[in-house]
C-alpha cells in the first residue's frame, strides 16, 4: 500500500464515514487517537456545519482524519410518481403535524460549498460516495495535500476511480449497511451486488491504486479476514 497513506495510521482500520448523526467528531478523535484513520461524514450536512465539525475535530486531536462527501446526483426521478407518493404521504403528514420534504431540494448536498472549504482549509483525507469527481476536483485537492478516495461496488467502477486520478479505491461489498456507494442508480441490481471478500479479490485484479475494504466490518476476525483476502486496509464499519 501506498507509504502515503499508511503513514497517516499506524493500524490498518478507517472508520466508515456513516451520515446521519453517527460519524460525530468524537469518534473520528477517538479512532485516530488509537491508531486508525477517523472520519467525518459531511452528507447531510451544510458546508458551514461541515467545517464547524472539522474545526471541533482538531480541538480534540491531532492526528490524521478524514472527511467523506457525497456526490451531486443527477435527476432521475419520475415526477409524477413523486407526486402520487406525496398525495398517499399526505394524510400521515397531517396526522404527525409535519411538512412532507421536497424532493427537488438538496440533491447536490452542497457539494461546491463544501469542495470550496476542504480546498481552503484543507484536512488530510477526503473521501467521495455515489459517485467519481471530476479530474481537476482531485488534481486540486491533492495540490492543497489531501489524499483522496473514492467508494466502488465493481471492478469496473474501480478501475474507473483509478483513471480519475484518485489516491486509493474503497471496495464496498453489498454488505455494506443502508446503501452501497454505486456509480448509477439502478433498481433493477438492487440487493445483485458483489460479497465484499470477492469484491476485494476483483478489484485487487483490476487496479495498482491500494484498495480499502469497507462492507460489514464490525470485529477483528472480519478485519483479519479482509486483510488475508489481499486489502492493503480494513475499514471499520457499514
Amino acid at each position: 500500500m501506498s507509504s502515503a497513506l499508511t503513514d497517516l495510521f499506524p493500524h490498518p482500520i478507517v472508520q466508515a464515514p456513516m451520515a446521519g448523526g453517527v460519524s460525530v467528531p468524537q469518534l473520528a478523535a477517538a479512532v485516530s487517537e488509537a491508531g486508525g484513520l477517523g472520519c467525518l461524514a459531511a452528507g447531510y450536512k451544510t458546508a458551514d456545519g461541515m467545517y464547524q465539525e472539522i474545526k471541533q475535530l482538531r480541538g480534540l486531536t491531532g492526528r490524521p482524519f478524514g472527511v467523506n462527501l457525497f456526490m451531486p446526483q443527477p435527476e432521475y426521478a419520475d415526477s409524477s410518481a413523486v407526486e402520487v407518493y406525496a398525495h398517499q404521504l399526505a394524510g400521515e403528514a397531517a396526522w404527525y403535524e409535519t411538512e412532507l420534504g421536497d424532493p427537488d431540494s438538496g440533491r447536490d448536498d452542497g457539494y461546491d460549498a463544501k469542495l470550496a472549504v476542504l480546498l481552503d482549509n484543507p484536512v488530510p483525507v477526503v473521501s467521495f460516495h455515489f459517485g467519481i469527481p471530476a479530474q481537476d476536483v482531485l488534481e486540486s485537492l491533492n495540490r492543497a495535500g489531501t489524499l483522496t478516495l473514492v467508494t466502488a461496488t465493481t471492478a469496473e467502477e474501480a478501475l474507473a476511480v483509478q483513471r480519475a486520478g484518485a489516491a486509493a479505491v474503497i471496495a464496498q461489498g453489498v454488505e455494506a449497511g443502508g446503501h452501497q456507494g454505486t456509480h448509477r442508480d439502478n433498481p433493477e441490481t438492487d440487493g445483485a451486488g458483489i460479497g465484499l471478500l470477492s469484491l476485494v479479490a476483483q478489484v485487487r485484479e483490476a487496479v495498482d491504486i491500494p484498495v480499502v475494504a469497507a462492507g460489514g466490518i464490525m470485529r477483528g476476525s472480519q478485519i483479519a479476514a479482509v486483510l488475508a483476502a489481499g486489502a492493503d486496509a480494513a475499514q471499520l464499519g457499514t
